[in-house]
């Protein structure tokens, strides 16, 4: 379990759920159209998962 954990955080995975995270923050909060940061989150999750795929 420790294994899959440290694996997990690095900088992408950081980066991803960052966004992610700002995405669901600022939509909640009225401060920004969802759209405009849709594609951006959309990019960041797609180009995380397709590297676990290729690594896998």
């Amino acid at each position: 379990m420790k294994e899959k954990f440290s694996k997990l955080i690095d900088v992408k995975t950081i980066v991803t759920f960052a966004l992610v995270g700002a995405m669901i923050g600022f939509t909640a909060a009225g401060k920004v159209d969802p759209e405009k940061l849709a594609s951006m989150a959309t990019m960041a999750v797609s180009f995380f998962f397709a590297v676990k795929l290729n690594k896998s």
